[in-house]
């Protein structure tokens, strides 16, 4: 999966705000660490690795009850070595800015009873010459498919005006709006003087 998300995702807004303490020619190689170890922390947190087309395009969904940023697997997870190679700003920023920022919007556009029992679809991402062949859209699907059949929520983010267009024709709900990165980075995620930072959009999916 890391050879497809790593290259997937260099360009993407929030992903280069993550990894904005390095020059953007090194983001490739810094985005295969960062997702070797979200996978890694994912395997041990219950977590579903989607794909389609072969592995041309991968996903990763979260179940009910499960935590992506569990504390008590970061360790086991090979979060050190990550450390070690990105520095603390990238790990932070994925791990508790990002959080903090979504995090209280999410929480309150859910009832009390899905705020336990909810999925989440962490990411998605297709191999750059594979594209627009309807293989992310497949794994969207499955996701939905898994939300209707226990009839819980699902939960995701979009970073960008087409992610987020593309998920309200799927029947998603947008539940409100953050900014992330703001006076560092641009929207872009670039490191930026007075940046306007980021715009997220958490959104809501129910069968």
């Amino acid at each position: 999966m890391v050879p497809v998300l790593a290259p997937a995702f260099v360009g993407d807004p929030i992903y280069t705000w993550f990894l904005s303490d390095f020059p953007l020619s090194k983001h490739k190689t810094m985005l295969s660490v960062l997702f070797r170890a979200f996978l890694t922390q994912a395997s041990l947190n219950k977590g579903i690795f989607l794909e389609a087309g072969d592995f041309a395009s991968c996903g990763l969904l979260m179940p009910p009850g499960s935590r992506l940023e569990n504390p008590w697997t970061l360790l086991k997870a090979g979060l050190v070595p990550a450390l070690w190679t990105l520095g603390l700003g990238p790990l932070k920023r994925a791990m508790v800015d990002f959080g903090a920022g979504v995090g209280p919007i999410r929480k309150r556009s859910l009832t009390k009873e899905e705020q336990g029992n909810h999925w989440y679809g962490a990411f998605m991402g297709t191999a750059l010459d594979r594209r627009q062949q309807g293989l992310a859209t497949s794994i969207f699907q499955h996701m939905l498919k898994r939300s209707r059949y226990d009839r819980s929520p699902l939960c995701f983010e979009a970073a960008t005006e087409r992610n987020r267009d593309l998920y309200l024709m799927h029947g998603a709900t947008v539940v409100g709006e953050c900014v992330v990165g703001k006076g560092k980075v641009g929207a872009d995620g670039v490191p930026k003087k007075q940046g306007e930072g980021i715009i997220i959009w958490p959104m809501v999916w129910r069968p």
